[in-house]
Parts: structure tokens; C-alpha cells; sequence
């Protein structure tokens, strides 16, 4: 006797279901009836009597097998990695739909704007998500309209998304030293492109942290820490209320893929919406500090951190004595683009002319791993670092904390603007006044790097290259 697919009535409850829910708001809910392949249909807005053509693809789920770790406000999903991979490719925005049987509800996430989440374990398995505020219902049509710029917000609804964004917090350093930040700062702070499109980088964490303790008396620890586990929940909030709210166009999957593929920090420029432009001119009509465009920006690598390593150390008469070198690291920096430049040059004795071991392009966490498993144990008194910016960047405050032998850094250290800050206004000025032949200045040159001079005295190279 010929039977049924197994799961075939529980999937067509769901289908029916989203069909009911679409037929009770002002959306248009097609089936399609082709080979699924992992979009089960699409739903169209319509105002009033009038469709829109903005569509939006549908991937339904029905049963409790897709309900994993319920409470009372929220589920998680576990998708296949396939899955993931078809619904990141797709050329319109993709809407996940769980029916759930037990309380008839269907519970919406947006893929095309979704983070996914692992925990504190940023390699673990990855799963999305699902709050059970999210059903589809005169909101989900209202996120939708905000998904296409429809509509925005009203003076109201823009108080309370200041309020969701000041209530996401990270506090980073020491009690010393401490620093509370919100996604508000992260918003204003990434402002750029005279307030058209907002940037994101870790070295916003850094500017921020820099500018919030670089007016306080005397010397401060340099505790910050730029680690996955506390910095990821705060970033994937952040990025979680830009994409609900709709204020900027961010490529989730392009975010996606940084955090948990590359296990690195994303970095973008993303053009705002039309709800994210207005709520930067509420913010300046109600007197936040900041909301303007502050930030300049340059592609140009700038001089870093110069680390030498040193055979030996010795305090004679209260004076550093070094041994002949071993190794040099000079690290260049892109702010923007949160990636270094680093060539690595050893020497087998003094006798010898430093060979260049490694040179290239490389991310943070790279980088620090780079440096812990050649260098973990090298008494770090035989280590200098020879610091050619304002010394405040996540791999500052890495060699900082890495380093047993630190002291307190003094703040009028932290004060004026860093390399990347000139260079970007350099860039940004001569854009816009060098076409007109109004300017002809040209950028001082950046001192030569590596340093060919020591710390010790010695040349790294006999005769500069």
C-alpha cells in the first residue's frame, strides 16, 4: 500500500499557516510549486489594494523537531550547514518560518540580516535564534515595510531604539581603568560619509576607550581586552538591532563569515536606510554628543609597533643593557581595514646579517598567535616595544597585557589624534580641494620603517635598504 511522506501533513500545516497569517495582513503569499530547494515560497508587500513588488523569500519549518532549547520567550534553530550556504547566496532577502504545533504560532527570523550565534564558543555549532515576539503579525509586516524603506519611525519610536541601543553594554579594563560602552556609541562613533553610511572596525572599540580616558589624571593600565568571548556578544547585539531596526545595509553573510569562518573581527561601510539617516538628525535635534560625522578615512598602512628582541638583558647603573638582537617585528596598521602589515627579520648571531623570515599581510588574532609561538618564551625583559602612534589598538593592548613587565601608561600619551585620523583627513581633504586646484600640499613623508636604528644602538641593516 502506498504511503504518505512521513513529515508531509506536519510541513503543509505550516505552509497553511503562513498562508493564513499572510492573508490577514496587507502581504501576498505564493507558493512555489517547483522543485524546493530551500525556499518554500515568497511573500510580496501590498499597500492597500496595491502591491509594491517587494519580495521576500520564505523558507517554512513546521514541527518540534525545530524547536530546540525553548523558553518561554525564545527557541533555537539548528540549521544545516548546506542550508546556510544556499540561504547566504540568495539575491533577495530570505525569511526563516518555524510553525510551532503547540501553540499554532509561526515565529519569523530575517537570515538575510542575522548574525548567528554560538555562545562563547565562536567554533561551536551554530545555531539561530528565535524570539517568540517575532510572529508574524501587524509587526512582521511593519519589519517588513522598515526592510524596504516604506516607512520609518516616529519621534517616539526612535526614543525607545536609543534606549535599546544604550541598554547593550560591554564594560572593558580594570576597576582603575574601567570603560562602559554602548551600541550607541558604536553607532555615532562609525558615523562617516558625511552621515550617509556607517563603518564598523575594532578600532572604533579603541577610539572610543581612548577618547573616554584620555582626560583623566596620571597613568592607567592598558587591561582592555579585544577577546572573542567577551567582545562577541556585545558586537552580534549591536549588529542584531542594526538589521532589526533597520538602520544600515549590512551584508549578514559577509559579517557571518568574518566572526565564525575567518574568527575574526568584520569590518564594513554600509550605506544607512532611510529610517538609519533619520534617526542620526533626532539624535542631534535631542543633543547627543557626537552625532555627527566624525571619522576620516585612509587605505593607507601607517608605521605601528616596531618589537626587538634582544639575546640578553641586564639593569647596570640603574641603565638598560641589551645583548646583540635576534629579532625584529615591524608592524604596520590599517585601522579602517583592521588588518597589519608585518615583516619579521632574524639574525642567527652577531656576526651575521638579518635575514627577512616572514613578511605579510595578516589579521589580529593572527597576528598575536604569530607573536605568542615564536616569543612565549623569551623573558620579556629582552623584549622592547618601540610603540609610533598613539599607543592604544587592539594589539597594543594585547602586547600590553601579554607583557608581565608593564606599567601604567600616562593619558597626556593618549591625547591629539593618531596616524590613521591625519592620514584619513589628508586623504579626504585633498579629494575634495586638489581637483578644483585649489590645493597642492603634499603629505609629509612617513619616517622610515623598519627603524633601522635599534633601541641598543645597533643597525638592523649595515646600510638602509
Amino acid at each position: 500500500m502506498k504511503k504518505r511522506v512521513r513529515n508531509a501533513k506536519q510541513e503543509r500545516a505550516g505552509v497553511i499557516a503562513v498562508e493564513q497569517a499572510c492573508n490577514k495582513l496587507d502581504l501576498i503569499w505564493r507558493n512555489l510549486l517547483q522543485e524546493d530547494v530551500g525556499v518554500d515560497g515568497t511573500i510580496e508587500i501590498a499597500l492597500g489594494e496595491f502591491p509594491t513588488g517587494k519580495l521576500v523569500g520564505a523558507q517554512v519549518k513546521s514541527g518540534v523537531s525545530y524547536v530546540r532549547s525553548e523558553t518561554d520567550s525564545s527557541f533555537r534553530f539548528y540549521p544545516d550547514k548546506d542550508d546556510l550556504t544556499y540561504w547566504r547566496e540568495l539575491s533577495i532577502p530570505l525569511f526563516l518560518l518555524v510553525h510551532h504545533p503547540d501553540d499554532g504560532n509561526v515565529y519569523w527570523v530575517d537570515v538575510s540580516c542575522y548574525v548567528e550565534s554560538r555562545a562563547d564558543d565562536p567554533s561551536g555549532t551554530p545555531y539561530i535564534e528565535f524570539s517568540k515576539a517575532n510572529k508574524l503579525d501587524r509587526d512582521f509586516e511593519a519589519y517588513l515595510h522598515s526592510r524596504f524603506d516604506l516607512t520609518v519611525y516616529s519621534d517616539e519610536q526612535y526614543a525607545e531604539l536609543r534606549r535599546e541601543l544604550e541598554a547593550v553594554i560591554h564594560v572593558d579594563g580594570s576597576s582603575g581603568a574601567a570603560v562602559t560602552l554602548t551600541a550607541l556609541d558604536l553607532f555615532i562613533e562609525g558615523l562617516w560619509g558625511l552621515c550617509s553610511k556607517l563603518q564598523f572596525h575594532s578600532s572604533l572599540l579603541a577610539d572610543l576607550i581612548r577618547k573616554a580616558v584620555r582626560e583623566r589624571d596620571g597613568a592607567i593600565p592598558i587591561t582592555y581586552t579585544f577577546d572573542r568571548a567577551a567582545l562577541y556578544p556585545f558586537f552580534t547585539r549591536y549588529f542584531s538591532l542594526l538589521t532589526k531596526h533597520h538602520l544600515a545595509l549590512l551584508d549578514a553573510a559577509d559579517i557571518t563569515e568574518s566572526l565564525y569562518a575567518k574568527l575574526e573581527y568584520p569590518t564594513f561601510i554600509a550605506g544607512l536606510t532611510t529610517n538609519g539617516r533619520r534617526l542620526v538628525e533626532y539624535l542631534r535635534r535631542n543633543g547627543v554628543p557626537g552625532a555627527h560625522d566624525n571619522q576620516f578615512m585612509s587605505l593607507s598602512l601607517r608605521p605601528h609597533v616596531q618589537i626587538e628582541i634582544y639575546s640578553s638583558f641586564a639593569a647596570v647603573d640603574g641603565r638598560a643593557q641589551f645583548g646583540p638582537f635576534t629579532d625584529v617585528l615591524a608592524i604596520s596598521f590599517n585601522a579602517n581595514l583592521d588588518y597589519y602589515q608585518m615583516a619579521h627579520w632574524h639574525r642567527g648571531s652577531p656576526a651575521e646579517q638579518a635575514v627577512e623570515l616572514a613578511s605579510q599581510n595578516v589579521y589580529y588574532h593572527e597576528l598575536r598567535e604569530y607573536i605568542a609561538n615564536r616569543f612565549e618564551v623569551v623573558p620579556k625583559d629582552n623584549l622592547v616595544f618601540r610603540y609610533l602612534d598613539i599607543p592604544l589598538s587592539p594589539l597594543i593592548c594585547w602586547l600590553e597585557q601579554w607583557n608581565p613587565n608593564t606599567h601604567g601608561m600616562p593619558t597626556v600619551e593618549l591625547r591629539g589624534k593618531s596616524a590613521a585620523e591625519l592620514a584619513g583627513f589628508h586623504d579626504e581633504l585633498m579629494a575634495i580641494m586638489a581637483p578644483a586646484g585649489t590645493a597642492t600640499i603634499q603629505e609629509p613623508p612617513d619616517r622610515p620603517f623598519p627603524l633601522p636604528v635599534l633601541a641598543s644602538g645597533e643597525k638592523l641593516f649595515e646600510a638602509v635598504p
